[in-house]
């Protein structure tokens, strides 16, 4: 199949001399129709002149700007075809656009053992910037840490995230189905959303959904991309939305409020955290943004009084590598039921003396197009 888009036809033709002319010499005002059909042989390039008069010679030009691919003198008259039929295939015209960072400075870790240590650079924020098609590339994707919102609250906009988010991107949302023990999620509407930039979008909740705690997820769609209503029922969530209890935990104050990266080389390090509303069945659950996605559950601390739990963070989250880990270590406390759910508080990671701090990606937030 040839593709309009990847060159541009042209008829020219010789109607009156170069210089000299005047209105009154009556040269033939040259308005050509062109289009085409494909054969099994080639190309057919159907042209259409509606006044002939005063045309001496025509040809027909096909072009690959800058380069002319095809050129071949035609009958003059008002309507006439020739078949082109080109001995190899000629470059086409690119339909997708991409753009990604090479970051010289970004660690690759090896699985083999043994391993003498990171390797360096790698191709990062790959991003769509162009697409003459109207397919979905597929690329509408939220990631992130689980968003909370509270029970009754007055704020019903969230900022999700995600990488190469399309302006006209679709949010849905979905509701865990509390009715079986199957991992299931029933679709519940399009959202109304405000694109920030490609790593942001701010999405609009309706209010009747904070009526009482539940938990929630929100899925990215590309605007062309339709969904019947099979795959809507299929649907799980890239990025969880939880409704937290009014009567959840709260957490005041973390001791200490920052770590060393290698205070975890022998153990777990352990951790202060105070506030109200802690039970016997709060739990501390740890991570980063970059590493807490799905699930609050799973936590573990011990109870103190409900001002107060002692819980550990796992050593694995300090460091990156040989390196110190680049993200605050983020807490949440939850209770025996999983929609009472904190605010998270944030503890920073200090390198050690000897460490440096992992590099963190470099990243495409936006793209203008001159």
């Amino acid at each position: 199949m040839f593709r309009r888009s990847a060159w541009l036809l042209s008829i020219l033709a010789t109607a009156c001399p170069l210089l000299g002319q005047s209105a009154v010499n009556g040269c033939a005002k040259f308005t050509p129709k062109l289009d085409f059909e494909d054969t099994t042989n080639g190309m057919r390039l159907i042209y259409h002149v509606p006044d002939v008069h005063g045309i001496s010679a025509a040809w027909l030009e096909v072009w690959d700007r800058p380069k002319r691919l095809f050129r071949t003198a035609v009958p003059v008259k008002n309507d006439g075809q020739i078949l082109w039929d080109p001995d190899e295939p000629y470059p086409t015209t690119p339909e997708v656009l991409s753009l990604a960072i090479y970051d010289a400075e970004l660690p690759e870790f090896c699985i083999d053992n043994p391993c003498s240590g990171p390797s360096f650079g790698s191709n990062v924020s790959p991003v769509v910037v162009g697409n003459t098609t109207s397919e979905s590339t597929g690329n509408a994707e939220l990631e992130g840490p689980p968003i909370r919102l509270v029970e009754g609250g007055d704020v019903t906009d969230v900022i999700a995230t995600g990488r190469d988010l399309p302006p006209d991107m679709r949010v849905i949302l979905v509701e865990k189905d509390e009715t079986t023990e199957d991992y299931k999620w029933i679709f519940r509407e399009y959202l109304t959303t405000e694109a920030i930039d490609l790593r942001h979008i701010k999405v609009t909740v309706p209010s009747a959904y904070l009526l009482k705690p539940n938990l929630y997820g929100l899925v990215g769609q590309d605007a062309s991309f339709e969904m019947d209503a099979d795959a809507l029922s299929k649907l799980t969530p890239q990025q969880e939305l939880y409704v937290a209890s009014k009567e959840s935990p709260v957490i005041s104050s973390v001791e200490p409020s920052s770590v060393r990266a290698d205070a975890g080389n022998k153990d777990d390090v352990e951790v202060t955290l105070r506030g109200r509303g802690f039970t016997k069945e709060s739990g501390a659950v740890f991570g980063t943004a970059s590493t807490v996605e799905y699930g609050l559950g799973g936590g573990d601390a011990d109870f103190v009084s409900s001002q107060e739990i002692q819980a550990k963070i796992p050593s694995y989250l300090l460091t990156v590598g040989p390196f110190a880990n680049n993200e605050p270590i983020r807490v949440w406390v939850t209770d025996d039921n999983t929609l009472k759910i904190s605010e998270p508080r944030d503890i920073e990671v200090v390198p050690a003396p000897s460490q440096k701090v992992a590099p963190k990606a470099a990243a495409i937030n936006s793209v203008t197009h001159s």
